[in-house]
């Protein structure tokens, strides 16, 4: 059980430190970090209980083509992403250390993070440890997809200076993670074909892809930002490179 644990955990730990070490120039303190992560574990909670409350009144019939749509856009997608938002607009998104727009993807990523673990962790108690390395290998990363397009607007809204550019930018990255995430979770809950779960893990290889990219953006736009704040810095840079051809 001990391993099955530390392989439930591990996935996210790990997915947190490369995003952590994703910002080079001014990396997050750990307590707002760490923070963002535990109230991402404490999110689990309550979105499960709402989860249990759907699956009590029999919605979840993998049968029914509309009630897979609903069970997974909605059920699971809208209702996991949702408190994930709420939490990064609630807490970090109004706080002073949230100041340039890559920190919506670390704090998201974080956050989410946190919800993967704790979920996974469950799953850990109740499933195989070949279950638990499966979600460690898929379901973990794809939170942590959801969470780097989610963060990316949502780093976006916090530096438009208009009200309604910013809801715009808010509810895209609200709206963006949740039609990701149902649209994988679709692809796993239907029993129709079994060949579409091979479109889970399309969705989650463009998704990656789609969400690397803005990563990198982002780490770009702080590049620019350090330099702007700091000139001397590009200057000794810039000096060292004519020093060493």
């Amino acid at each position: 059980m001990f391993f099955q644990l530390t392989l439930a955990i591990l996935p996210a730990i790990l997915i947190a430190w490369v995003i952590y070490r994703s910002d080079r120039h001014e990396r997050e303190k750990w307590f707002p970090l760490t923070l963002c992560f535990m109230l991402g574990m404490l999110v689990t909670v309550p979105v499960m209980k709402v989860q249990e409350f759907f699956y009590h009144r029999g919605i979840d019939d993998p049968a029914s083509l509309f009630w897979v749509c609903v069970t997974s856009f909605v059920v699971v997608a809208l209702i996991e992403e949702l408190f994930k938002f709420l939490t990064l607009v609630l807490f970090p998104y109004f706080r002073p250390f949230f100041n340039e727009p890559l920190d919506g993807i670390i704090y998201a990523v974080m956050i989410s993070m946190g919800f993967a673990t704790l979920e996974n962790v469950l799953y850990a108690m109740e499933y195989s440890i070949s279950t638990t390395a499966l979600r460690g290998l898929t379901a973990v990363p794809e939170h942590a997809v959801f969470a780097t397009m989610m963060g990316y607007f949502v780093g976006k809204a916090k530096f438009k200076t208009e009200r309604k550019v910013q809801i715009r930018f808010l509810a895209t990255g609200l709206g963006l993670a949740v039609l990701v995430h149902g649209l994988y979770d679709f692809f796993i809950i239907q029993e129709f074909y079994d060949w579409l779960i091979l479109l889970a893990i399309v969705t989650l290889f463009i998704s990656i892809f789609f969400a690397m990219r803005m990563l990198k953006e982002e780490q770009e736009e702080s590049e620019v930002l350090w330099q702007k704040k700091h000139p001397e810095t590009a200057v000794d840079e810039s000096e060292e490179i004519e020093s060493n051809p």
